[in-house]
């Protein structure tokens, strides 16, 4: 007990003894970083302070869409010289050439910025904060730009107001300048093509690369166009907030609030601090005594710490992987996680209901035994190439009654040789009894808008067949009713092609492929719309060969060509000329229906092919039907493309592989 009690006296005059040492170290090189009583009563007066400054320069500084709130590397720097300074800092983002217009009128109290002749006329400035570079930005495949005096004559996109733009107006008159609210629209502008380059903060230009996916798209120029040290700005009028401002500044210097912040921002230390100087090395001397005196003792205090720290950390580890399982296990879907010999690791409670089965029956099986249903889906294949390529794979099957979406996904990098694949298993049975429904009810509606024409068509051969009946009822000639029996034979015939024809688009056909003749299936469509086309003046002109026979999905063709004729006449209630076409190009059969309606505007051409869009009046239609017409190109493995102009008419140009015939 008494050596215990020696040794702890022995400790605690050690220290002492070293915080006495570095505390006389580090009184030889302080610097003075309280505000005098002066200062603080300026502060009281003048509180709160403002700032003013960019708001879309984002990692320094931008509105988060997210939830509105002005956040950035320099927000969180400007809190933190809050709380050194005693005094709140508001904060009023505005477009930066607002900025300038604002504080130079003396309407806010601060703003960072770079320092240049012109701006001195009008601010004080403080001590630098941290060193920012200026960068040239690219399209990826011009290689003739490498510099700005490469640019002459050319278009540079530019933050209005920016330091940027004072650069290249003093060095580089001949450049044109595109004046942008930010350097997000000027790269916008880059990759649409309107500016040849864009000029701003290497930070803020990266971050908005990476941001909207431009990184294949845009190169920037590895040499900076220059790099200055940023500092606070003030109105001249208030000289005694620069002091305050730099001692503020100090504090935070040797606190390395800045770097911190930046390591919260972008996981590691980021290069926009490179500014050394005498009192970073002073400080850095004592900090390294005082560090290097208090090695020893802090040992003991780590070992106890660290243990501690394992057990949360453990703990945290535990709690998140049990998250996880709850997560795995509330899924719908069949889920089950595979190694790379196909033996289960895992599996989710969903698919365990189904088997009936408990897990630990079936951890270290192989998929095939422990799940029998999946015999015939052929997974094993499928994992093994997410295993090989570290992709996720997509594929559908049936079996039987039921049809199966089947998903795998990598677990962990190409390089871990014990790679792990999760296969979820998807019934998707009633989707495709729904999307199958979907297109039949779709396919009716348009059979239904024929109804009236094709009543109209039968009611002809009836009258014609009434009228010879009662002329054979009351003639006594042979050679009369002969001609009226012949008439009436006629007549029959047209009825039931006619029914006949209706039925069988009407009639769901399934998936199976079926040879088809082009021209007979074409006019046997046109001939559904023959009395809607005739009221409304419409004439129809085909070009395909009489012997042009292909292998189709006839269910897929039979939705393509109702749909487009039915919007081609929607597109002609004044009248007009369809014109179709179908002929061979190598392996491909290329199918052409062009009409010379109203056309489609050119806003309205992205967006004709997406579900229930539709420029009709409503009631008129359910914007479905160019819809399902893309995806049963996409089904047959096809491509579709369409050409149209308002007043003058639409073509749709498809192409679909040939089968054998």
């Amino acid at each position: 007990m008494k050596r215990n009690y020696l040794n702890f006296k022995t400790i605690t005059l050690a220290i002492i003894v070293i915080l006495s040492i570095s505390y006389f170290i580090g009184r030889l090189f302080v610097v003075e970083t309280s505000l005098t009583q002066k200062e603080k009563e300026w502060l009281a007066a003048n509180a709160p302070l403002s700032y003013v400054a960019d708001r879309n320069a984002p990692p320094l500084r931008f509105i988060d869409e997210g939830d509105g709130q002005y956040k950035g590397i320099l927000i969180d720097y400007l809190n933190a010289l809050s709380v050194e300074i005693g005094s709140n800092i508001e904060l009023y983002p505005m477009l930066w050439e607002e900025v300038i217009e604002t504080l130079s009128r003396g309407e806010a109290d601060i703003s960072d910025m770079f320092t240049s002749p012109e701006r001195s006329r009008y601010f004080e400035f403080s001590d630098p904060i941290y060193n920012l570079r200026a960068v040239l930005t690219v399209s990826a495949d011009n290689s003739d730009i490498n510099s700005l005096s490469q640019l002459i004559g050319k278009r540079l996109g530019v933050q209005k107001g920016d330091y940027a733009s004072e650069y290249v107006t003093v060095n580089f008159p001949g450049i044109k300048q595109v004046f942008t609210a930010d350097v997000e629209e000027a790269i916008l502008l880059l990759d649409a093509g309107i500016v040849d380059a864009v000029i701003g903060d290497e930070p803020v230009v990266f971050y908005n690369i990476n941001k909207k996916d431009m990184v294949n798209r845009l190169r920037v120029i590895e040499k900076p166009v220059y790099e200055n040290q940023v500092v606070f700005a003030v109105n001249k009028q208030k000289p005694e907030l620069v002091s305050i401002l730099n001692k503020g500044i100090k504090t935070l210097r040797k606190k390395a609030v800045l770097e911190k912040i930046q390591q919260k921002w972008f996981g590691i230390s980021a290069p926009i601090v490179t500014q050394e100087n005498i009192d970073d090395l002073k400080r850095a001397a004592v900090a390294t005594t005082f560090v290097g005196a208090l090695v020893l003792i802090g040992m003991w205090f780590w070992n106890n710490s660290l243990k501690q720290l394992i057990d949360q950390r453990t703990k945290e580890l535990e709690d998140s992987r049990d998250e996880l399982q709850k997560v795995f296990d509330g899924m719908n879907e069949y889920m089950v996680v595979l190694d790379e010999s196909k033996r289960i690791v895992n599996i989710n409670a969903s698919l365990l209901d189904h088997l009936s089965d408990e897990k630990e029956n079936l951890i270290g099986s192989t998929l095939d035994c422990a799940i029998k249903f999946t015999h015939g889906m052929d997974i094993e294949n499928q994992v093994e190439e997410t295993l090989r390529d570290n992709r996720w794979t997509d594929r559908e099957v049936t079996l039987g009654s039921h049809a199966f979406r089947i998903k795998t996904y990598p677990l962990g990098e190409m390089s871990d040789k014990n790679g792990k694949a999760l296969v979820l298993i998807h019934d998707i049975t009633a989707e495709k009894i729904s999307e199958n429904k979907l297109l039949q009810s779709n396919k009716m509606v348009a059979i239904g808008e024929l109804a009236a024409g094709v009543a109209h068509e039968i009611r002809n051969p009836l009258g014609i067949i009434r009228n010879h009946s009662y002329i054979m009822r009351n003639s006594t000639d042979s050679s009369g009713i002969s001609r009226s029996l012949d008439y009436i034979d006629s007549a029959v015939k047209r009825a039931s092609r006619i029914i006949d024809n209706l039925l069988n688009f009407s009639r769901m056909s399934g998936d199976s492929i079926e040879r088809v003749k082009m021209r007979t299936f074409i006019e046997n469509v046109i001939e559904l719309q023959g009395k809607n086309l005739d009221k409304l003046g419409i004439k129809v002109h085909i070009e395909c060969y009489d012997d042009l026979q292909i292998e189709i999905n006839l269910e897929s063709l039979k939705h393509i060509f109702i749909n487009l004729i039915s919007n081609a006449v929607d597109a002609m209630k004044n009248g007009g000329q369809i014109y179709i076409q179908a002929i061979i190009e190598g392996s491909m059969i290329a199918l052409n229906v062009s009409d010379t309606g109203h056309g489609i505007e050119r806003d309205d051409l992205a967006r004709i092919f997406n579900p229930f869009y539709t420029t009709k009046e409503p009631g008129v239609g359910t914007g479905l039907g160019l819809y399902i017409v893309y995806n049963e190109v996409e089904k047959l493995g096809g491509s579709i493309d369409v050409i149209s102009e308002p007043g003058k008419g639409t073509s749709f140009m498809i192409k679909i592989p040939l089968g054998e015939v």
